[in-house]
């Protein structure tokens, strides 16, 4: 009798003795892993893991190794050892673990999202300046220093292009404030079971802070400031901006408020102002195109030229059915 013969009649998993090597692997792994120094717990999007980290010569990159079963995605964030940390890399060799590199954030960067108006924030990883210098005039001393920006790709960060504004620090009292030059959404994308994963690479070169649109201490560039909701015990809408929805965007959100708070189990309704808006402006977050519950809803218009300039009443009732506002929404094709 073989070996084989030996092992099957043990109940080994496999039809082949490479099936067994694997299935013995991952056991092997799976009992003798948590007795490792390097095995660590880890959070990626709230779900805790558990996960080999292995230090390198680069104190700011670590690889990582999943426990057999396991997995991630590049370009999500893993919380360890009180730090955020960039999934840059991802072994596609995935049979028995998974391998792949991360890097220590050093940035939280935040942005005010042109159409809806929502505060988004993510952490990044800003590379140290890959071109400084000092320009001088006659009039002053200008500084034109630039970075490379690492970030999660996602529906918010894929809508930053060319000229968004944002401020990254703040140095003796002064806010700093960069444009983005480039915004490279091809070589840090990669394709995994006809889905696509990575990261966002932008690059940034020093703007001029502006005091009357920028906002140091929100840290926030082009700073459109929400509508002001008087204090009151009735429901009211608010939002940022103007009461517009593209037609083919994102949408914008509005937020059911009581007293300037989130105000929980209120009922949204759409009325169009013509029935040829009936499912084409509708609720993003519903399975009804006409009607959500909850404290904010998300209205969008379909891609139809037609709806330009036609309007849509957008109505909030509160839980117990007491108070209610209305706004009237135009859509609009720009």
């Amino acid at each position: 009798m073989n070996y084989d013969m030996y092992a099957a009649m043990l109940g080994r998993p496999g039809t082949s003795r490479r099936d067994r090597i694997i299935q013995k692997s991952k056991h092997d792994t799976l009992k003798m892993g948590p007795d490792s120094p390097a095995y660590k717990e880890v959070e990626i999007d709230g779900i805790k893991h558990h996960m080999e980290i292995i230090s390198s010569t680069v104190t700011n990159q670590k690889v990582i190794r999943t426990m057999p079963g396991d997995d991630f995605e590049i370009g999500h964030i893993m919380l360890w050892s009180k730090s955020h940390w960039l999934i840059t890399e991802r072994d596609a060799d995935d049979e028995i673990t998974v391998r792949g590199k991360i890097e220590l954030c050093n940035r939280s960067i935040q942005w005010q999202d042109d159409e809806t108006g929502e505060i988004v924030t993510r952490w990044a990883v800003v590379d140290k300046p890959y071109f400084s210098n000092l320009s001088e005039n006659k009039l002053m001393t200008l500084s034109s220093r630039e970075f490379q920006v690492k970030i999660p790709y996602d529906e918010e960060s894929a809508l930053l292009d060319v000229d968004k504004r944002l401020m990254l620090e703040e140095i003796n009292g002064q806010p700093k404030t960069y444009r983005i030059t480039c915004v490279d959404g091809m070589t840090e994308r990669y394709d995994r079971d006809n889905q696509q994963t990575g990261f966002l690479v932008l690059n940034l070169e020093q703007d001029q802070y502006n005091p009357d649109t920028d906002n140091g201490d929100k840290m926030l560039c082009d700073y459109d400031e929400p509508k002001k909701v008087p204090d009151t015990s009735d429901v009211a809408i608010k939002y940022t901006g103007d009461a517009k929805v593209r037609i083919c965007g994102r949408g914008k959100v509005f937020h059911a408020t009581r007293d300037g708070k989130p105000y929980a189990g209120c009922v949204w309704t759409i009325q169009p102002d013509e029935s040829m808006l009936n499912e084409k402006v509708y609720f993003a977050n519903s399975t009804m195109w006409n009607r959500v519950d909850g404290d904010s809803c998300r209205v969008s218009a379909v891609d139809d030229k037609t709806l330009n300039g036609h309007t849509v009443t957008l109505t909030v009732q509160a839980p117990d059915g007491n108070s209610q506002d209305s706004v009237v929404i135009k859509v609009v094709d720009a």
